[in-house]
């Protein structure tokens, strides 16, 4: 069976969930190592090039617009504004200010 390539990830937890939801939506897939990742994986555990996820060709298209949506939910998750956590550094900076200042003025 002849196997094509459908996306590009950046490591192995990533191409194990990518697989995870193929499998569940009944596409086999499978991922290796781009370029010479292989060797690096051995080497250090992790690889520089990323994964290759490749499912049968019959299955491509099914796959791809798997992929759409999952890339479209990978976008809105980075476009959710982390909360901003500047007042307690605040805080922690004015009461070292008025501790230094206390000091000089006490010695």
């Amino acid at each position: 069976m002849k196997y094509k390539k459908i996306y590009n990830c950046k490591d192995d937890a990533e191409a194990a969930v990518i697989l995870g939801m193929l499998s569940a939506s009944g596409i086999r897939g499978m991922s290796r190592d781009v370029e010479q990742g292989d060797i690096m994986n051995v080497m250090s555990g992790t690889t520089l090039y990323g994964k290759e996820i490749c499912v049968p060709v019959d299955q491509v298209e099914k796959a791809r617009s798997l992929m759409k949506d999952y890339d479209s939910a990978a976008e809105k998750e980075e476009t959710v504004k982390k909360p901003k956590v500047r007042i307690p550094y605040l805080i922690v900076l004015v009461v070292f200010v008025v501790a230094v200042v206390l000091a000089i003025v006490m010695s």
